[in-house]
């Protein structure tokens, strides 16, 4: 929010600065004129050295994923331009993938899952829900269930595909409790 508001100043400051030099028609700089430069030079200057890699994240983290985009984006530019490796563009575009299922963007997760070569559980489990493959999503947390069994965080994954199966009732067997609970996420 404080870079919005930044970059609006700046973008502002510049609207006023082109006014005033037009009506003045290049006459010389007055005082007001140049300190409002220097102040609009150290303020673009602090905002184009930020990290985008650590303001990708901590906007990720703050769950404002469409800055979290923008940044994950330059980031990547920035790493095609530098070294191209593969490696380092997979977990960006994994990081992308879970932004465009949090912000309920089919065409952004199908365009970003051709670019990942081997995806994993979490990522196949994100693809499935986005489009309402209920049933891929569950044969996916079943397999994730198998291989940690005692993650609660799993269960109630698996709980809320079958939930979207239309898998559960009120019948003794804890689906009626396993329901609530899903409810209240």
């Amino acid at each position: 929010m404080l870079l919005d508001h930044l970059n609006k100043w700046v973008r502002l400051a510049r609207q006023e600065q082109n006014s005033k030099s037009s009506d003045r028609k290049r006459s010389r700089l007055t005082e007001d004129a140049a300190s409002l430069n220097e102040q609009i030079v150290a303020v673009d200057g602090i905002l184009l050295n930020l990290d985008s890699s650590l303001m990708a994240n901590a906007a990720f983290r703050c769950k404002a994923y469409a800055r979290a985009l923008m940044n994950f984006e330059q980031q990547i530019l920035l790493v095609k331009e530098r070294e191209g490796s593969e490696a380092t563009l997979t977990e960006y575009y994994e990081k992308m993938h879970e932004i465009y299922a949090n912000i309920d963007e089919p065409d952004g997760m199908e365009g970003i899952s051709s670019l990942i070569v081997s995806p994993t559980l979490e990522h196949q489990i994100r693809q499935h829900e986005s489009t309402g493959n209920w049933t891929s999503a569950q044969s996916c947390w079943e397999v994730k269930l198998q291989q940690s069994p005692d993650e609660v965080d799993l269960h109630i994954g698996l709980l809320r595909c079958l939930r979207n199966l239309g898998h559960y009732g009120t019948s003794s067997d804890g689906f009626g409790c396993a329901k609530n609970l899903i409810n209240s996420f």
